[in-house]
């Protein structure tokens, strides 16, 4: 983070189901300030989710949950024991990152329609298809999600799905300016998808500046909202 303005961040679950991921991140939270927020990793459908988050709560630095959702069917979001799950998080006002990819956003709808005050975030972008350059049915989709105004949309992940080895970053403007056209640069956030973004040869620095240039071209005197303010308002830090 040192070469760019970045002081502060969100550690973003790396294991699933593993509240002891987040109990360690809390703990390196107390020793690294830089650490504002933690989305710890958590197994929904488990009967211990509610003692869990319990726990969690002591600690105001856990500010999210997520899951993978490569890892399970397709239909995984419309069980019925993950939409309890997601209930528990809205009861708690707990938002939920959505890990999601194109084939998995005719999902979104449903759990808007069954789960009102939930907020939750879509991170990358829903991983468009940016290395084939298809947009058309990804843009739909994510207009259609962008409809409910507790949803906002992490701009990251960018560099992973194009060309791993030959991306240009004119590449990304579409999926951009779509997304800050549908969800609005006040429901949009910087993601650095930190160290991923290094399989393909970008580092935390390149990942940063490119989305600036990209805000300053597409939506210009929003940087301070979509590099700070709405994740910090979405996850309720304390800076």
């Amino acid at each position: 983070m040192q070469p760019t303005p970045v002081r502060h961040a969100v550690f973003v679950q790396v294991l699933n189901n593993s509240p002891e991921e987040a109990y360690w991140i809390c703990e390196l939270a107390e020793k690294h300030d830089v650490i504002k927020g933690i989305v710890a990793g958590l197994d929904l459908t488990h009967q211990h989710l509610q003692p869990t988050l319990d726990r969690l709560a002591s600690n105001s630095k856990v500010v999210g949950v997520r899951h993978i959702l490569d890892m399970e069917s397709e239909d995984w979001l419309s069980r019925s024991d993950v939409i309890s799950g997601l209930r528990i998080l809205e009861d708690r006002g707990i938002p939920f990152d959505l890990l999601l990819r194109p084939h998995l956003i005719r999902y979104v709808p449903h759990l808007s329609a069954e789960l009102p005050r939930l907020k939750m975030v879509v991170d990358h972008l829903a991983k468009p298809y940016i290395k084939e350059g298809r947009i058309d049915d990804w843009a739909a989709g994510m207009k259609l999600i962008a409809a409910n105004p507790n949803i906002y949309c992490k701009l990251s992940g960018m560099v992973t799905e194009a060309d791993l080895n030959n991306w240009k970053e004119e590449q990304f403007e579409p999926y951009v300016k779509h997304i800050l056209d549908c969800f609005g640069p006040d429901r949009c956030m910087f993601g650095s998808d930190w160290p991923v973004c290094s399989m393909a040869g970008a580092s935390y620095a390149d990942v940063f500046h490119i989305l600036l240039r990209l805000v300053r071209k597409i939506a210009p005197g929003h940087e301070a909202a979509i590099f700070r303010d709405n994740a910090v308002r979405f996850y309720g830090l304390k800076l």
